[in-house]
């Protein structure tokens, strides 16, 4: 009896023992990728989507890169920073990184870190080839040709980074709950019909004892109602300031006009400003400025509120977990006959982000610098695009690609003025003095005086802080620019002239000549007000 089980044991042992064998050879990864060259992608895009989307491009890369294989490797948004910092000064940073100008405390790394891809740019994408892109310069297949990203670089006229998307800000809107309401799904026109439907929200929930609010809160959707609320009540006095005719204003303009007294948070037309964005954020729920992004999500997904106004790249994530219909629309916007701000309203301005983001650098570091740019040349090809719009739910950044109706409402509008920025804060150190304040203008006994008297008392030393800043930045971009300049020299004494190191140069030089004019003008600003850059 005994000798029985034991076979019997034996032979399931065996049996266990071949369909590990099989599983292993035939269904599972290997524990050393078979591809001789191995890159890494890193990135904080973690919600609902992008992963999916980057996940089809890499696979559709390896099919026909079977040398290369690609890991993607997702990095929480609250330790990005630490996580990009710690890694590139270890030398153990992924090959392609998502960085963006907008990082605090990190104006350095591009510099230091990052290679160049102007030459790159220059030239066609060879992943484009049988498409209307097959001719355009890379740098042109991106909707926005790279504008934004070329116009925040720490070196003036350098490309770094390719970019994966583009989006903007949008109301998300819980249709079954608008309809239970109002007795109709249709979206709000203008802003007096937004402000109706926030009443009857209000009475809504007091007449059913329910928990709900207009508007789902959170410190970043605040940020967000804050972009579009002051920009189209500071658009005239963007207007009135751009002495250079650039109908744009840029951080280190704005540093200067404020250090010069040219304007303040005192004007009227800030203050208005200042007034609707109150008025807006009094439809969240109370402590929101406590709150993250994702609190906000997660209320708008349990019925808590009829809209949040987010980034398209939430749309994913909204459309996934929600257990209802999402529809995105756009906020109506303030016109000239508006009781807060219509005064300062100088007509329709740009709804929604113009440029591209989603920004992909490459290392300088890297041990396959060629395969990683090879890569990121699929990865913003036609095909790349249209695999990674496919599966993230986010419009890719490529030209060509082809956009359903569906998502159509996710451009932003070219149709109005931009002239920018919002003012609030033009620089780290007053960016964060206007948020680190902001209780005072949305809180319950806040008010617009108590937040301008609050900002104006410090602003002038962080508009100065500000300025130092930048100033340092560029100067070291300058340093390693002139370094490329003196060799361009040495090549022209030494070699054959070349046409294309030529305009490289001459680009390059023209460059540096205005970065430089920039800083000396804000030392100037600094020196003329008694403070010493340092």
């Amino acid at each position: 009896m005994r000798r029985g089980k034991f076979r019997l044991m034996l032979a399931v042992f065996a049996a266990c023992y071949l369909v590990a064998l099989w599983w292993v050879f035939t269904r599972s990864a290997p524990l050393v990728s078979a591809r001789p060259v191995t890159i890494r992608f890193a990135h904080w895009q973690i919600e609902k989507g992008p992963p999916d989307g980057i996940r089809a491009v890499i696979r559709r890369y390896e099919e026909l890169n079977p040398r290369v294989k690609v890991e993607q490797v997702e990095v929480p948004g609250p330790v990005y920073r630490q996580w990009v910092r710690t890694n590139l000064t270890g030398g153990t940073a992924t090959d392609l990184i998502e960085f963006a100008y907008w990082l605090q405390g990190m104006n350095d790394v591009p510099v230091r870190y990052f290679e160049p891809l102007t030459a790159a740019m220059s030239e066609t994408n060879p992943y484009n080839r049988g498409t209307p892109m097959e001719k355009v310069p890379w740098r042109q297949t991106f909707a926005d040709g790279l504008y934004e990203m070329i116009s925040q670089s720490p070196e003036i006229g350098q490309v770094y980074g390719a970019t994966l998307s583009q989006g903007s800000s949008r109301l998300f809107c819980n249709r079954e709950l608008l309809k239970k309401i109002t007795g109709s799904a249709a979206p709000p026109v203008t802003l007096a019909d937004f402000r109706t439907l926030c009443a009857q929200v209000d009475d809504y929930a007091r007449r059913t004892g329910v928990v709900l609010h207009p508007l789902a809160g959170s410190y970043s959707n605040a940020q967000w109602l804050a972009d579009f609320v002051m920009f189209g009540t500071l658009t005239g006095m963007s207007l009135e300031l751009d002495r250079e005719g650039y109908l744009a204003r840029w951080p280190w303009q704005a540093q200067s006009d404020y250090l010069l007294g040219r304007w303040n948070y005192r004007r009227p037309e800030v203050k208005a400003g200042f007034a609707m964005l109150r008025e807006f954020t009094q439809q969240m729920r109370p402590g929101f400025s406590q709150l993250s992004r994702d609190d906000a999500l997660q209320e708008f997904v349990r019925g808590e509120a009829l809209f949040i106004y987010s980034g398209t790249y939430d749309a994913t994530s909204l459309k996934r977990l929600a257990a209802f219909p999402v529809q995105a629309m756009r906020l109506p916007q303030p016109t000239k006959d508006d009781p807060v701000v219509g005064p300062y309203v100088v007509g329709p301005y740009k709804d929604g982000y113009l440029g591209t983001s989603f920004e992909m650098y490459l290392n300088k570091q890297s041990p396959h610098k060629a395969e990683a740019l090879d890569f990121l040349r699929f990865l913003t090809s036609v095909e790349g695009g249209q695999l990674f719009m496919d599966h993230s739910g986010w419009l890719s950044s490529v030209r060509g690609v082809k956009v359903p109706p569906e998502m159509e409402i996710y451009r932003g509008t070219m149709d109005g003025h931009s002239a920018g920025p919002q003012y609030m804060g033009v620089g780290p150190y007053s960016t964060m003095a206007f948020w680190q304040h902001l209780n005072l203008l949305v809180g319950p006994q806040g008010s617009v005086d108590k937040f301008v008297e609050a900002l104006e008392n410090g602003m002038r030393k962080q508009v100065t802080e500000d300025a130092r800043v930048q100033i340092r930045t560029d100067l070291e971009a300058i340093r390693a620019v002139d370094t490329e300049i003196a060799a361009m020299n040495a090549l022209n004494r030494l070699q054959t002239p070349d046409p294309a190191r030529a305009l490289r140069q001459h680009a390059l030089a023209s460059n540096q000549t205005v970065a430089e004019i920039n800083d000396y003008q804000a030392a100037w600003v600094l020196q003329r007000h008694g403070y010493q850059q340092q």
